[in-house]
């Protein structure tokens, strides 16, 4: 491809972008060939600029790290899975940020890109992206970035000299609405049973979908990484509440942070929830899960047929508020979410003269250490409690 022209995909269709010398990105139009767009191409850097043309002088082809993006890339995903501690969440998002730089310069040669080439990405894909998820996306690629420099793939990250978008008071302003008890109530009733399950963990725990959907109904003990409860032999009662195990939860997405491991007491109403869990007679380790509609594969982010996806939890949800209509008069990015009752949650629990900080394993001041595993790993409990809804 000649220099400065770039691939893009618009609405489900490739399309060819060529960056002129005063910077104006012009969109090459869908009734040309590829082989007249080359040639349009070629003819401009010829006349305009001459002097850059031919990327590859005959001291670059000797040097045996000036390759494909394609086989970097590929290359820096395997170290990133081997050398990260990256949630399934966090690592499919990697993986699909990788994809479309591979889409965008997998035949260039590693040497050839610049600052210059990742702005004309960071444009394409994220130009129309929120102020938060451009820069989101600008400091993976830095991270990206910095295994290719490390790597002599590239001269240096120039990926550092990036500015990320500056954000003011606006930009920080929450944009979903809350989630309302109402809304809550309504849409537990027409939920399928995994999400009741789902929505009833939730508002009991404050954790979000990268927690619930690897609960296991029983574990031995409590250890990183690990969602799960350990019952006790017989009830205790605690703070007025009869106490029948600890939940502990390992937070994915704080999860190197000394407050992202949680033991939360199994009062009444988290049992309830549970049990309702088993009324579907399906056999399954973790308490949210269901029969799938196909014989398809198991998800990457789970270890058995029946386990429920986060990104199932998310979409189910949003699914049935939007059939029973609700918050139809909000555009659908600020409807409220599953991630919202995680809020709904701590509001009611605050409410209830409780701070929700440590339970949402937040950083606290005070903290009580209930168990330390051979990794040295403290565990803090918060109150028996159970949230009426």
């Amino acid at each position: 491809m000649p220099k400065h022209l770039y691939v893009e995909k618009r609405k489900g269709q490739t399309r060819y972008r060529f960056t002129l010398i005063d910077g104006t990105k012009m969109l090459m139009p869908a009734e040309f060939s590829l082989d007249d767009i080359i040639a349009a191409a070629n003819a401009y850097n010829d006349e305009h600029r001459p002097a850059q043309h031919f990327q590859i002088s005959p001291k670059s082809r000797k040097d045996k790290f000036n390759r494909p993006m394609n086989e970097w890339l590929e290359h820096v995903m395997v170290r990133i899975k081997n050398e990260e501690e990256l949630s399934a969440e966090i690592l499919r998002q990697v993986s699909s940020d990788i994809a479309r730089l591979n889409e965008f310069l997998g035949d260039k040669f590693s040497k050839s890109i610049n600052l210059e080439t990742m702005n004309d990405f960071l444009n394409t894909y994220y130009g129309d992206k929120s102020k938060e998820v451009y820069n989101k996306k600008l400091s993976r690629l830095k991270k990206i970035f910095s295994y290719l420099a490390d790597e002599s793939a590239i001269g240096e990250n120039f990926m550092l000299n990036k500015k990320p978008k500056r954000l003011n008071a606006s930009d920080n302003k929450k944009e979903r609405l809350d989630l309302d008890i109402e809304a809550f109530k309504a849409i537990e009733k027409e939920a399928p049973l995994f999400l009741k399950v789902a929505m009833g963990l939730s508002i009991q725990s404050t954790h979000a979908v990268a927690e619930l959907h690897r609960i296991k109904y029983r574990i031995p003990k409590p250890k990183p990484d690990t969602c799960g409860i350990v019952w006790f032999d017989t009830p205790k009662p605690e703070n007025g509440e009869m106490v029948f195990g600890t939940l502990y939860i390992h937070r994915a997405k704080v999860k190197n942070a000394k407050t992202s491991y949680v033991a939360i007491p199994v009062t009444s109403a988290i049992k309830e929830v549970v049990e309702l869990s088993k009324t579907d007679k399906l056999h399954c380790p973790y308490v949210v899960h269901r029969r799938p509609a196909r014989n398809n594969n198991i998800a990457k982010q789970c270890d058995h047929r029946y386990q429920v996806t986060s990104r199932m939890i998310s979409e189910t949800f949003s699914k049935v508020r939007d059939e029973l209509g609700l918050y139809s008069n909000v555009e659908k990015a600020k409807r409220p979410t599953f991630h919202e009752i995680r809020r709904l949650s701590a509001k009611l629990i605050d409410e209830m003269g409780v701070n929700p900080r440590q339970r949402m394993a937040h950083a606290s001041d005070r903290t009580t250490q209930i168990y330390t595993d051979s990794h040295d790993v403290e565990w803090h409990e918060v109150p028996a409690i159970s949230v009426a809804i």
